[in-house]
């Protein structure tokens, strides 16, 4: 009777999961690019995709389909090319979130591109042989046969699965963050018609992960800098003042670590995997620290959802 029960309800859609069942986000986290009753991705895109990643990219492949380039002694692409590539990206989606400046000094300070061709290598779709960069026999079948189209879903699946986000920042690694990348699009495809803001998404996987701001918790090192009680260790008024200071602090540190953790999730999630794949729009705010988030129709190309409200 309890078995049957349980079944039930980890079947049943839960708010709290976006309208997803317990069943369905164990699939997306399982194995997210098979769970066709959740989340059907596209093998080829219906037209060919605008997004930073294919803008940066774009230029690399129809260079590499020409013939192999030589890389730089240090193994990078070169330069000429990544300046060529840098003028591009800058003129259609002006300054990348990795960037803080314009990059003048090739694919070691372009980290937009670096991101961009070593997920490009992830995917199969090129590599870096005997000196040279080229493309492989999937790229190059890719490229000839769909172009973009077809190369866009290999480089998403290579940047979710193969790549390691937290490399790009200074939070915690916190693995759920990326693991559950398909659950994400699942919030974005139920959510994203209207712009929302950053922390709305933020708030909402945490529903579905509640805890993991813990991990973000900067805890004090040392003594404590709380003065000490001047009464003695049964005073009834230093044992209930301490106690309330010690709540307060904690209180506090939770916050920072709520604030931490959507700072994280902004930058990994919305900007890193959202903006610089194509599938939403995000504009940060001129009043705040926070961003708004909007759904594109590349999105719709890229992922149908089939499951929950």
């Amino acid at each position: 009777m309890l078995e049957a029960v349980f079944e039930l309800w980890n079947a049943a859609p839960d708010q709290d999961l976006a309208g997803l069942s317990p069943n369905a986000l164990t699939e997306l986290l399982d194995d997210p690019f098979e769970a066709t009753d959740v989340l059907v991705f596209a093998d080829v895109l219906p037209r060919e995709p605008r997004a930073p990643v294919t803008t940066l990219l774009a230029p690399l492949l129809e260079a590499l389909f020409e013939a192999p380039r030589r890389a730089t002694a240090s193994g990078y692409l070169p330069r000429a090319l990544c300046l060529d590539i840098e003028q591009r990206s800058f003129e259609r989606h002006g300054l990348l979130p990795l960037e803080r400046r314009r990059s003048t000094g090739g694919e070691s300070t372009f980290r937009s591109l670096h991101v961009a061709r070593l997920t490009a290598t992830a995917a199969g779709l090129i590599r870096l042989h005997r000196g040279r960069f080229e493309l492989t026999r999937r790229g190059r079948r890719l490229y000839e046969r769909h172009g973009l189209a077809g190369v866009y879903p290999a480089l998403l699946r290579a940047y979710a699965t193969r790549l390691e986000w937290s490399s790009l920042d200074a939070y915690p690694r916190a693995a759920i963050v990326q693991a559950s990348f398909a659950f994400s699009l699942a919030l974005l495809s139920r959510f994203g018609r209207t712009p929302r803001p950053g922390a709305f998404y933020a708030e909402r996987w945490l529903r579905a992960f509640p805890g993991t701001e813990d991990v973000f918790e900067v805890v004090p090192s040392g003594p404590s800098l709380a003065a000490p009680s001047r009464g003695s260790s049964g005073s009834r008024s230093s044992g209930s003042r301490r106690p309330a200071g010690q709540r307060e602090r904690a209180r506090a540190r939770a916050a920072a670590a709520r604030r931490r953790f959507e700072r994280c999730y902004e930058g990994r999630v919305l900007d890193r995997f959202f903006g610089y794949f194509g599938l939403a729009t995000v504009q940060r705010s001129v009043s705040d620290d926070g961003v708004s988030v909007r759904g594109t129709a590349l999105l719709h190309d890229v992922v149908a959802r089939r499951y929950g409200g």
